[in-house]
């Protein structure tokens, strides 16, 4: 006579996980992913609208349009130059003249994308006696700033601006006070302090 099987032939019973073990499995996924708890991709800086005022600490600016321009030579000897130009309107806050470019053209920080003229970012304040690069305080003055861009470059049709600040420092025992870039301190480096992007569209002009 044929002995019953002692087995059990039946199928394995599915193992329950609590949803809050799936929960903190997900997590901590997801953590990981993105670098650990303390490393979180920075956020964007805000955005700031073409047009609208911005305090940048020693001016006021407003960011009117970008364009491609074509600048002839003084001289008849030389080709014409293209540049992506933006047109800014700049009030100086401080109580003297500041300089278009090292002290403005300065706190625009980085354009996307990346343009590297050879000669450096030019910064012109048109006046009716010629360029200029003076700005006198509490006059809202027209600023021009060049990126020269290579022959057989296609311009971009818009860019994004890092737009920087300026603070007031006052030497308490040294006559070393004056306007300077604002810096913060991020991974142990002292950076530009970044108050925003602007994203400006740019004409193409003759010059494109």
């Amino acid at each position: 006579m044929t002995e019953p099987s002692s087995g059990d032939n039946r199928p394995p019973r599915p193992v329950l996980v609590p949803a809050v073990g799936l929960v903190l499995a997900t997590g901590i996924g997801i953590t990981a992913l993105l670098g650990g708890l303390n490393e979180a991709p920075d956020p964007n800086p805000p955005a700031l609208k073409v047009a609208a005022e911005i305090d940048q600490g020693q001016f006021k600016t407003q960011f009117v349009e970008g364009r491609v321009t074509v600048v002839k030579p003084d001289t008849t000897f030389g080709d014409p130059k293209r540049f992506l130009e933006l047109e800014v309107k700049v009030t100086n806050t401080g109580e003297e003249t500041a300089d278009s470019g090292s002290a403005f053209a300065s706190t625009l920080l980085k354009i996307t994308p990346e343009i590297k003229p050879k000669s450096g970012v030019i910064s012109i304040v048109p006046t009716q006696s010629g360029p200029s690069r003076q700005l006198q305080p509490g006059i809202p003055t027209k600023v021009l700033v060049r990126y020269e861009l290579e022959a057989g470059v296609k311009p971009p049709e818009k860019v994004t601006i890092d737009v920087g600040k300026r603070e007031y420092l006052k030497g308490d025992f040294t006559p070393a006070s004056g306007w300077v870039t604002a810096n913060e301190e991020k991974d142990e480096k002292q950076v530009p302090v970044v108050l925003g992007q602007i994203t400006i569209p740019v004409k193409q002009g003759e010059g494109a």
